[in-house]
């Protein structure tokens, strides 16, 4: 017996609810999400073991880059999509990603260094097309534009920051507020859809 099976079966006796032959191979689990968390620590991130990172096509370390100090709390998931451009997801330095947020790239997302994304918050750069009304919405793939934080941005609780948006340096955006068009530098915005509060 080779020592990669003895130590899957060990896995699988300490752990009857694991599953090696994953029902979605895009989602990093067991010994690669262990390796790909410890290549992350020795880059100097502090991400939580339970961050899910799902890549759809080819390998995610040439497509999601962190800068170091990142730190991601519990629950975060990551999410590269494979459609007509590949997902790009580039997370600056010093920047803290809170508990629970989901960040999706189909396109271009990039992070400025020390930003701060408040917990529950969604950024995406992509929605489902609907350009046919005869196939479901989930099979006709995805469209959208690149999302862009500059430095020193703060995006509150629960906020939602939708495709296309660039949201200059050192803006705030309060609690709650979804981001439907760009947020020039220095301003602070909030509400549903957010507008300059300051």
């Amino acid at each position: 017996m080779r020592i990669i099976d003895a130590m899957r079966a060990r896995w699988r006796a300490m752990n009857p609810f694991y599953c090696l032959g994953n029902p979605r191979p895009d989602v990093l689990r067991g010994m690669r999400k262990w390796k790909w968390l410890n290549a992350r620590r020795k880059e100097g991130c502090t991400i939580d073991p339970s961050t899910e990172v799902r890549i759809e096509g080819q390998e995610g370390d040439t497509r999601l880059h962190m800068g170091i100090n990142t730190a991601i709390d519990k629950g975060c998931i990551l999410w590269l999509g494979q459609d007509e451009a590949a997902g790009r997801i580039s997370i600056g330095k010093n920047v803290y990603i809170g508990p629970y947020c989901f960040i999706g790239s189909c396109h271009q997302l990039a992070i400025g260094d020390h930003t701060l994304i408040g917990a529950h918050s969604y950024l995406i750069t992509a929605n489902h097309r609907i350009t046919d009304p005869e196939l479901p919405y989930g099979s006709q793939g995805y469209t959208g534009g690149d999302v862009t934080l500059g430095r020193n941005v703060w995006l509150g609780a629960k906020v939602v920051v939708l495709p296309g948006v660039t949201i200059g340096d050192n803006a705030i955006v309060g609690a709650g507020a979804v981001v439907t068009r760009d947020i020039p530098a220095n301003e602070t915005w909030a509400g549903v859809p957010a507008r300059k509060i300051k």
